[in-house]
């Protein structure tokens, strides 16, 4: 008999004490916010510290439910692997090249430059635009595709020239290799 009054007395002091600590851990949170409480020392594991005082900033939220901490994706302390979908040397001189026109469209993801209309001063009748493709992720000759495009101006409405470039072409995709060359043999 002794043996069961001992059992329910452990049940009942256990049940008391459980709710008990729940609310004198609520008031803490209150009063020193939930990741600076005394009794729990959260601020050993400082990833977790920092999760905590994130989560606490954002009002309770979290972005996706994601684990794990921001920083380590961008210190690169997890297993992460970051694939460029174009070459980065290629990608940067093709940046370099087209930096002295106004840039039309720039998409690192896709690899495609457009420059905006470009005209030369003192002639108002034509204009010229280059769209440059970065086709490989791979530093190669065939990894650039440039296209340069011109229209003249008919009374009020601009029309295309019909005439192929090759030789600007050729240049513009020759100074983006030897700009990425250049690049790729830079030390870091």
């Amino acid at each position: 008999m002794l043996r069961y009054f001992c059992v329910i007395f452990g049940i009942i002091f256990l049940y008391s004490c459980s709710g008990n600590y729940e609310e004198q851990r609520r008031e803490a949170a209150k009063l020193y916010g939930e990741c600076d409480i005394p009794s729990e020392n959260l601020k050993a594991n400082k990833i977790k510290y920092k999760q905590c005082k994130a989560k606490e900033r954002a009002d309770g939220e979290s972005l996706f439910d994601l684990a794990g901490d921001l920083n380590d994706l961008i210190d690169g302390k997890n297993s992460t692997v970051y694939q460029y979908s174009v070459n980065p040397y290629l990608w940067s001189a093709s940046l370099e090249v087209t930096s002295a026109y106004p840039i039309k469209i720039a998409d690192n993801q896709g690899g495609f430059i457009e420059t905006d209309w470009i005209t030369q001063s003192g002639n108002n009748s034509q204009r010229c635009l280059i769209k440059i493709r970065v086709l490989s992720t791979e530093l190669t000759t065939t990894g650039v595709d440039t296209k340069f495009l011109c229209e003249n101006k008919n009374n009020d409405t601009w029309v295309s020239d019909k005439k192929e470039y090759f030789q600007e072409e050729k240049q513009i995709t020759l100074k983006i290799l030897e700009i990425a060359g250049k690049l790729s043999n830079s030390p870091s």
